[in-house]
């Protein structure tokens, strides 16, 4: 087993399609098949159940993941060990962050970290919360940035920020009415001011498009879908592009700085988004590991 082979059985599970896991993993669909046949040519048992065109792990397929974690994580312990052993002179340490993250933290934390340990790099592995919380629960990385809530049976946690929720909105989109509040970061709107407005959504499952749920259930809002995406990146291109207007985190406003955005803060009392960082309880951070976390829990965000 490889870490190659291993990431093909991964993805094809999580995606749960040899069409989708191919599109993840930025190969042909036929690549991929004949991948995974090698796989189990190699095993002697089918890994996946490909009855009536859809993909199911088998019993094999678990064991196969299950040895794999191990694995994986007792050379991600041994790498450790060994650049500790070198005095930190040299080796990497691998850190998880989502897209908008990765681009809008991962620099500042990068560049302090080099004067840290200048001859230790870091590995950022980029990833929806769900695929950092399940890269972490395999071993994938000595700390990952996520949301909370987190399961703390599993990992240990320390908040790095809290993050308002604030309205998007196109420059060319008419002003709305807002008035100044204090403890909020931008002028404030009610939450009703939402109604009838065209939305660039996210997916079901991710928080942003929970909360935004929530409101429409909450405030009786009328909302029209003007666009559904997967990444904050891509929603607020879409905010600056004019489709329309989107829910989205505090800190999103570092990537439009060229006044394309306005943004509105709520009066409506809502939950704020809790930055943590997560590492396996089960797992001994490396000093390099500890003192980034350190670094970056002490930062001003």
């Amino acid at each position: 087993m490889n870490t190659k082979q291993f990431q093909y059985v991964l993805t094809l599970v999580r995606e749960g399609s040899f069409s989708k896991a191919a599109e993840a993993l930025n190969i042909s669909q036929p690549s991929l098949s004949q991948y995974i046949k090698k796989i189990e040519r190699e095993v002697g048992l089918e890994l996946f159940d490909r009855t009536n065109g859809e993909v199911k792990i088998t019993d094999a397929g678990r064991i196969y993941i299950e040895a794999g974690q191990r694995i994986l994580a007792i050379e991600h312990q041994m790498e450790n060990a060994f650049t500790d052993l070198a005095e930190h002179k040299s080796g990497s340490l691998i850190i998880g962050a989502a897209p908008y993250r990765a681009a809008g933290m991962m620099p500042t934390i990068a560049a302090a970290f080099k004067k840290l340990y200048p001859g230790v790099h870091l590995v950022v592995r980029e990833g929806t919360t769900a695929e950092l919380v399940e890269g972490m629960e395999h071993g994938a990385y000595d700390l990952a940035l996520s949301l909370l809530p987190v399961d703390d049976q599993l990992f240990f946690c320390e908040k790095v920020m809290e993050e308002e929720l604030v309205l998007a909105v196109p420059a060319a989109h008419p002003a709305l009415r807002a008035t100044a509040m204090e403890g909020r970061k931008h002028p404030a709107v009610e939450a009703r001011v939402l109604n009838g407005q065209a939305m660039v959504m996210l997916t079901e499952t991710q928080f942003m498009q929970r909360q935004l749920q929530k409101m429409m259930r909450e405030y009786n809002l009328n909302l029209r879908p003007a666009a559904v995406v997967k990444s904050l990146e891509a929603q607020i291109e879409m905010v600056k592009a004019g489709v329309g207007l989107a829910l989205m985190p505090s800190g999103i406003e570092r990537f439009c700085s060229d006044g394309s955005v306005r943004f509105y803060s709520f009066t409506n009392p809502l939950p704020k988004r809790e930055l943590v960082l997560i590492w396996r309880r089960d797992r001994a951070l490396s000093q390099v590991a500890e003192d980034l976390k350190q670094m970056i829990c002490q930062m001003e965000w």
